[in-house]
């Protein structure tokens, strides 16, 4: 007999959680990655009190680099018999540094982006992707010069302070963590090397906003 997905047992609650320590990271921080209200939120996935919706699921699997499927129906903890990480490479469309700028001009025109070169990665993106050369020292020792960096898009109201973003404009693409004054309107950048004085700019000036997910070192 052919179990259907609803008939099979989910391992969700307790993957969340093994998955989570085998991570270090605490509620409060999965709270914080999915932005939920608080760690109880985040909590009650654990406890099979609530189920994640499809975006927050994907993310999670992205998160944790492993398979949707194997993420609900595989008890990770104990499973040996195969690898679960997904093997299958993924295409992702790349912006390398010396086309940087040529893209925060033309990131609209469809011409110019099927001319980008693509490269392949082992995870699935659980949004829309790109991966960007990054040149310079002013986000080390977290995103070092000479790393791709792998960005989902976001829209403004998915910023969340402190974390690590790719930023276009029309004057160009920087990676920064990101600060936002949602009173006035104003994004404020700021180098994770404290040689690099943050700089600020309105939140009408940014075209496009991609989440720092991956970094590549190679």
């Amino acid at each position: 007999m052919v179990l259907s997905r609803k008939e099979k047992q989910s391992y969700l609650p307790e993957n969340l959680f093994f998955l989570r320590k085998q991570k270090g990271k605490t509620l409060e921080e999965m709270a914080e990655l999915l932005s939920l209200k608080g760690k109880s939120s985040y909590k009650a996935y654990e406890d099979g009190r609530a189920l994640p919706d499809i975006h927050k699921l994907l993310k999670l699997a992205s998160f944790f680099d492993v398979a949707v499927a194997d993420l609900v129906y595989q008890d990770i903890e104990n499973f040996k018999d195969k690898k679960i990480e997904d093997q299958t490479l993924f295409e992702v469309l790349k912006v390398p540094v010396k086309a940087a700028a040529g893209y925060a001009r033309s990131f609209g025109d469809s011409s110019y982006i099927k001319r980008l070169e693509t490269i392949k990665i082992p995870y699935k993106p659980y949004g829309i992707a790109r991966a960007f050369g990054i040149s310079g020292d002013s986000m080390e020792p977290e995103i070092p010069n000479g790393v791709t960096v792998i960005g989902v898009k976001i829209n403004s109201r998915e910023i969340r302070d402190n974390q690590s973003y790719v930023v276009v404009t029309t004057e160009g693409v920087q990676c920064k963590k990101i600060r936002v004054d949602k009173k006035n309107s104003i994004i404020y950048l700021i180098s994770r090397n404290e040689n690099y004085p943050p700089t600020h700019m309105s939140t009408n000036d940014v075209s496009e906003i991609w989440e720092v997910w991956k970094i590549l070192y190679t």
